[in-house]
């Protein structure tokens, strides 16, 4: 009779082990997902540095959108490193991702959102790109636990949405600070040096400063018509710039005909003119002389403004006003009639300008009430660099960028929850039961073996 039951007992546990066992190796398989890291720059998260919150988005849409653009929170990975983050569970079947602001501009977009909507180029996630500038040697099929890091340089605003759009590459965690294109642009401390014989930063290296005023004038001149001078009608012209380092203040028409803004709000350009009426009327046949300006205040310590003009169109109108001519315009895209000048004007006080330390003694000095007041030092010296480069520059484009990138507008939704569930232990519960099994076995045996011998 026991060993029947003996028998049975251990049928049955040796019957929920190998379930358990199934049942965990169903689960694991499941829970076979990537994780993607994200190195942000200051202004997708940093309300200090001009960020609208202090969050980072990634959105993807297939297997199914992960939620309505700008898709769902990151997790900050200060594990892995300054300004990282990271997105767990993602599935193998996502070939695309976009790492954003989460910052939803609308659509048609709010352009005081769009200033702030930042966002990466359409990514693709399925493994080795040979125009990657990772070591080739590390071959993968996929950039699962891979960092992406941002090229600052490579930088364009989507016509669509008014996104400044960044491009750049993906690295191993444990390479992606040794590139000076990709991490370099991010402008960090250099962390790679032993901080105990490491000299102090020098803040005062950058050519231009937070708080400095950059003025850039956009001049018109040798306007002729078939040789004859010409009066200026209409035009269109472009000012591109970094708006990780300047912001936008203000602009000031020069002519007498009231030139408008075409568009001053987008971070990265400022748009200026219409064609919609010639109505200037003013001689620019003569030296190139002011036609527009702009003022920029700077917002953090650089060495390039990043600053280039393109005059799009320009229509000449002869001096009676009695016909006019495309001086510049899509089939005649040479533009030797415009100059761009920018002035860039330091405010912060000359440290030459501080009076000497006085040699006499202590004894003999002025009594502390007797210094002069504040308001009689020397006054800051106004420090003004002037520049002028050719119009004729043309605007960056990207052309990796697609318009997928501009669905800020979605509202449907299929629930991804994205994040990585903990798997309990199936084996670790097998071998639980087995035991409990095995001792209550035992406890049978026991119990028969006593009621034999009574």
């Amino acid at each position: 009779m026991s060993k029947k039951v003996i028998s049975i007992l251990l049928s049955a546990a040796m019957i929920v082990a190998m379930l358990c066992v199934g049942v965990g190796a169903v689960t694991a398989s499941a829970d076979d997902t990537y994780t993607y890291y994200f190195l942000a720059a200051d202004n997708f998260f940093k309300p200090e540095a001009g960020a609208s919150n202090e969050s980072v988005g990634v959105y993807w849409w297939q297997p199914s959108e992960v939620a309505p653009w700008p898709g769902i929170e990151m997790t900050a990975a200060p594990e892995i490193g300054e300004n990282v983050f990271k997105i767990e569970g993602v599935s193998p079947d996502t070939t695309t991702v976009i790492f954003n602001a989460f910052v939803d501009a609308g659509n048609p977009a709010d352009p005081a959102l769009a200033a702030v909507a930042h966002q990466t180029v359409n990514i693709n996630t399925e493994g080795y790109d040979e125009d990657c500038p990772y070591d080739a040697s590390v071959n993968t099929d996929n950039f699962n636990g891979w960092i992406y890091v941002l090229n600052r340089n490579d930088i364009t605003v989507n016509e669509f949405s008014g996104a400044q759009t960044t491009g750049g590459a993906w690295f191993t965690i444990d390479n992606y600070k040794n590139n000076e294109q990709y991490y370099g642009s991010y402008g960090f401390a250099d962390d790679k040096k032993d901080d105990t014989d490491s000299e102090p930063a020098d803040t005062t290296s950058k050519k231009y400063h937070a708080g400095d005023t950059v003025t850039v004038t956009v001049e018109f001149g040798d306007l002729k018509i078939d040789g004859a001078a010409a009066k200026l009608g209409a035009y269109n012209y472009n000012v591109n710039y970094n708006a990780d380092v300047l912001k936008y203040v203000s602009g000031a028409d020069q002519t007498t005909g009231g030139m408008p803004l075409a568009n001053a709000a987008t971070a990265g350009v400022v748009k200026i003119g219409t064609m919609a009426a010639l109505g200037l009327n003013e001689d620019f046949s003569g030296a190139k002389a002011p036609a527009y300006e702009l003022t920029f205040e700077v917002t953090a310590d650089t060495d390039d403004l990043g600053i280039t003009g393109e005059c799009t169109s320009l229509t000449g109108m002869t001096q009676d006003g009695s016909s006019t001519k495309t001086l510049v315009g899509v089939n005649n895209p040479d533009d030797p009639y415009s100059d761009l000048v920018v002035d860039v004007t330091c405010p912060h006080e000359d440290e030459s300008s501080e009076p000497e330390p006085s040699s006499e003694p202590e004894s003999s000095k002025p009594a502390e009430s007797s210094k002069p007041a504040e308001s009689s030092k020397p006054a800051e010296s106004s420090k003004t660099e002037s520049t002028k480069t050719s119009s004729t520059a043309s605007k960056a484009t990207n052309d990796k960028a697609s318009s997928k990138s501009t669905t800020s507008g979605k509202t449907t939704s299929t629930a991804n929850t994205a994040t990585a569930t903990p798997v309990t232990t199936a084996g670790t519960f097998a071998v639980v039961s087995l035991i409990v099994i095995l001792m209550a076995a035992a406890a049978v045996v026991l119990y028969t073996r006593k009621k034999t011998e009574e």
